[in-house]
């Protein structure tokens, strides 16, 4: 039996509950006092982020013992709540710990855990039981960082597919090598300190999907071609890396990529080059962003043969858009931001075929 938590809900009802939902107050409901019940599912919808009580997760985690999936949702939590590793059956956690830095060593004897949500959560110190969490799938988290595995653990975390944010420090060939299925991974921080455990693991991870890279240092570049990317690639993301060199000779040579967004600052040259005869082969969509100085745009014939979407945000200095681009049967969408009057007028001749592109110019009235 399921429920959803009303105002006039009866405590006697969760007696034969295995699914829980609030979409109230949730502390309305941590003040109840509950009897030993075999809830499954905990989730919490409520727009409320109101700081929860830790005694009462306590307590909570004590009637609780048989949860598989607790959703805490907004809800806010000042500290990791005790007694949480009592919950061994747990396969789904999600936390709301804004000031959580160090994750707690019993955390990691959940052996049970797939998922563990924790997006308001910057971690820089990760306990080294963490690599004996080997049904572990998905760390979604603001930053994390892991540690190295230490010599006499002979684990890796082999199930793992997905980490919403790896600090670049973690990127090591030690560590990454010890994830042999990830398929998502977002790297962020120094990209040019750690340019060499990056560039050097990265080309490592046979089965990544999709990659994406954040520069946040802002005296630093990345540089490009001192990476190898796994032909496996099949959406890559660069922000703020501040390219010099033309990154397009390089990427188009990517057989799986479909979906390639340089966004703010990734690139800072005036000049972007698809040379290669069936460049970007399976690419769908393009997104250009933050290209202040983009004046020329030159793609060769074949180039691109599936695009689907291209935006360009802005297009301030570019004058014309390839000719060739105009020969993809697949384009349809095509969102241009303050592109200039010389432009624009190319565009006219485009823009009556809405039977064929959809075509957005942005802003409407200029």
């Amino acid at each position: 039996m399921g429920f959803v938590r009303t105002p006039d809900f009866e405590e006697e009802s969760l007696a034969n509950a295995k699914r829980y939902i609030i979409f109230d107050d949730p502390i309305e409901f941590f003040s109840l006092k509950h009897s030993d019940m075999y809830l499954q599912s905990f989730l919490n919808h409520s727009s409320e982020s109101d700081h929860l009580n830790p005694i009462d997760c306590e307590n909570f985690c004590k009637m609780f013992k048989h949860l598989r999936v607790l959703n805490m949702g907004s809800a806010v939590l000042d500290q990791y709540p005790p007694g949480l590793e009592n919950l061994f059956h747990l396969k789904y956690l999600k936390l709301n710990i804004p000031s959580l830095k160090c994750l707690p060593s019993p955390l990691c004897t959940l052996s049970n855990l797939q998922t563990l949500d924790m997006p308001s959560s910057y971690v820089d110190q990760t306990p080294e039981d963490i690599w004996k969490m080997q049904k572990l799938m998905h760390l979604n988290f603001g930053s994390i960082t892991l540690p190295a595995r230490p010599k006499n653990y002979s684990s890796s975390l082999k199930n793992l597919i997905f980490i919403s944010a790896l600090h670049s420090s973690s990127c090591t060939p030690d560590i990454l090598c010890r994830l042999p299925n990830l398929q998502t991974l977002r790297v962020s921080g120094d990209l040019s300190c750690y340019h060499s455990g990056v560039s050097k693991s990265v080309c490592e991870l046979h089965k990544i999907e999709c990659l994406k890279l954040v520069n946040e240092s802002k005296l630093s570049r990345m540089v490009l071609s001192e990476y190898q990317f796994p032909p496996s690639l099949m959406q890559l993301s660069l922000s703020n890396t501040e390219l010099m060199e033309d990154p397009m000779p390089m990427l188009e040579k990517l057989p799986r990529l479909q979906v390639l967004k340089l966004k703010q600052n990734s690139y800072l040259g005036r000049k972007l080059a698809c040379v290669g005869s069936g460049g970007f082969p399976e690419l769908k969509i393009l997104h250009l962003k933050s290209m202040y100085w983009l004046d020329e745009w030159t793609m060769g014939a074949g180039a691109m043969p599936k695009l689907e979407s291209l935006i360009v945000n802005p297009c301030a200095y570019l004058r014309k858009l390839p000719e060739d681009l105009w020969c993809i049967k697949s384009l349809r969408k095509l969102d241009l931001h303050w592109p200039q009057t010389e432009l624009r007028q190319r565009l006219r001749t485009f823009e009556d075929m809405e039977w064929r592109y959809d075509i957005q110019l942005y802003p409407y009235r200029i």
